[in-house]
């Protein structure tokens, strides 16, 4: 009777193989990972602004989009006066509406920088400082760009100023 085995070289050629095909498989999942988590704030952003769009048109009162360093905020922009922030109050409570306030918190090593209509580089908001995009009760928004940054890449947009739809998408991935 001959019986044939696998000989040690054999044995560790087919290992390596496998923990390359492992390893393969591993990076590229983590850089799938890391672009989702860039992309996952952007993402957020476009319904957002669809989302103060809608409720600028219907309620007749502004919305606006408020960009902290590390979050952003969807709330009704506030009143002038006393008598305008009762009328609001009064609305919601017969609508049944909430406060509408919905934030959404950007991912660490996220830079979120954003550029008004006109200005000529971005600017990220820092520490006290807020940024404002407001939705007019006609719908009218302010042409803005925003974008997400990271070691990873860049995803963001610019915004039309009639529909709050994304008008061009920015995405770069690790300079590429």
């Amino acid at each position: 009777m001959n019986r044939r085995a696998f000989t040690l070289m054999e044995m560790l050629i087919v290992l390596a193989i496998i923990s390359l095909v492992f390893a393969g498989s591993y990076m590229g999942m983590a850089a799938v990972n890391d672009e989702r988590a860039l992309q996952k704030p952007y993402i957020d952003l476009r319904s957002m602004a669809k989302t103060a769009w809608q409720r600028a048109m219907h309620e007749q009162r502004a919305w606006q989009i408020r960009f902290y360093p590390d979050r952003f905020v969807l709330e009704p922009r506030l009143a002038l006066n006393a008598d305008d922030q009762k009328m609001f109050r009064e609305a919601d409570k017969a609508m049944g509406r909430g406060s509408g306030v919905d934030t959404v918190q950007v991912g660490e090593g996220i830079m979120l920088e954003v550029r008004h209509w006109g200005a000529k580089g971005w600017m990220q908001p820092k520490g006290d400082q807020v940024v404002a995009w407001v939705f007019e009760h006609s719908g009218l928004c302010e042409p803005i760009s925003v974008r997400f940054t990271s070691e990873h890449g860049t995803a963001g947009a610019q915004f039309d100023p009639l529909t709050a739809s994304v008008k061009e998408e920015i995405f770069d991935r690790d300079g590429q």
